[in-house]
C-alpha cells in the first residue's frame, strides 16, 4: 500500500509537472521574445571610425598631389585639423579635406593622425572659410541697383595678402532716364579671412560716363570723376563657393556741384 501511494505520489507529481511546464512555457517564450525585441542591438564590433591629421609644425604647404614636386595649392599652419581620405602608395602623404570641401595632400611627418567618432566631429555644416588665405585672384560678378536703376558690375581683385587686395571695377547701370558706366580702381581689406563670414571695406576712385535719355537723370552727358567707398560680407560655403552682399555710396563730381548715390547689390565670387 506504502508503495500504491509512493507511486501514485510520484506518478501524480510528474503529471503535474508535465502539466505546470506546459502550461508556463508558451507565455515564457512570449515575455523572453518581449524583451529580445525591447533591447538595445549591441554597438557593431567594426563601427566607422574617421581619421583625421592635426598640423603640429608651425606651417607646411598643402600640395595637388602626393610630393614635393606637384604645385602647391595652399599652407596649413600649426593646429589646422583635416579628415584624411588616404595615404599614398608611395611615401609618406596623406591625402586631406580641406574646409571648403577640395582635397589636396600633407606630408605626414608634418601631422600628428587620431581617430575621431562621428559624433565628436562638426564637419556636416555646409559653411567652410573662403579661400582667400591661398588664393592670388578674386573675381566677383555682383548685381543690384544703382540709384533708381539696375546695376552689374564686374570686379576683379588681385589679393596681396589674404587681408589686403587691389580692386578693378566695371559697371554699368541702365535707367529709363539713361545709362551709366563706372570704371574704378580701389583697395580692399578683409576682415578676419580665415572665417566662414569675412566682412570687408573698399574705398576707390575713378571716373563715370554719362549717356542721359531725358532731363530727369541724375548727371547730364559726358564723363566726370567719382570716389566710392562701402563694404560688404563674404559667406563662404563647401567646394569654393562664396556669396557676396555689398553696399558702397558714389559721389560724381561735376563742374560746381557733386552728386551722391548708393549702390546695393550681391553676388558670386571666384578664386584663383
Amino acid at each position: 500500500m506504502g508503495c500504491t501511494v509512493t507511486g501514485s505520489t510520484v506518478m501524480g507529481s510528474t503529471v503535474m509537472g508535465s502539466t505546470v511546464t506546459g502550461r508556463l512555457v508558451p507565455p515564457l517564450a512570449l515575455a523572453l521574445t518581449l524583451l529580445g525585441l525591447g533591447a538595445p542591438a549591441p554597438a557593431a564590433a567594426d563601427d566607422e571610425v574617421e581619421v583625421y591629421a592635426r598640423v603640429v609644425v608651425d606651417s607646411t604647404p598643402l600640395r595637388s598631389g602626393p610630393g614635393s614636386h606637384y604645385r602647391r595649392v595652399g599652407v596649413a599652419l600649426r593646429g589646422d585639423t583635416f579628415e584624411v581620405r588616404r595615404r599614398s602608395t608611395s611615401g609618406y602623404w596623406f591625402q586631406i579635406e580641406r574646409p571648403d570641401g577640395t582635397l589636396a595632400w600633407v606630408l605626414g611627418d608634418a601631422v600628428y593622425n587620431h581617430e575621431v567618432g562621428e559624433v565628436d566631429v562638426g564637419g556636416s555644416s555646409i559653411f567652410a572659410p573662403p579661400p582667400l588665405m591661398d588664393s592670388i585672384v578674386e573675381i566677383a560678378a555682383d548685381f543690384g541697383a544703382l540709384g533708381g536703376g539696375g546695376f552689374m558690375a564686374v570686379r576683379p581683385t588681385f589679393l596681396l595678402a589674404p587681408q589686403l587686395g587691389l580692386e578693378i571695377t566695371g559697371a554699368a547701370s541702365v535707367s529709363r532716364a539713361g545709362r551709366l558706366y563706372l570704371a574704378g580702381v580701389g583697395g580692399v581689406v578683409n576682415v578676419f579671412p580665415r572665417s566662414p563670414v569675412v566682412p570687408f571695406i573698399v574705398v576707390g576712385g575713378g571716373a563715370a560716363i554719362s549717356d542721359a535719355n531725358a532731363d530727369t537723370f541724375l548727371l547730364e552727358s559726358g564723363a566726370t570723376g567719382m570716389v566710392y567707398g562701402g563694404g560688404g560680407l563674404r559667406f563662404g560655403f563647401k567646394q569654393r563657393i562664396t556669396l557676396r552682399i555689398e553696399a558702397r555710396a558714389y559721389a560724381f563730381f561735376e563742374p560746381g556741384r557733386y552728386s551722391a548715390q548708393e549702390e546695393f547689390s550681391g553676388g558670386l565670387s571666384v578664386f584663383f
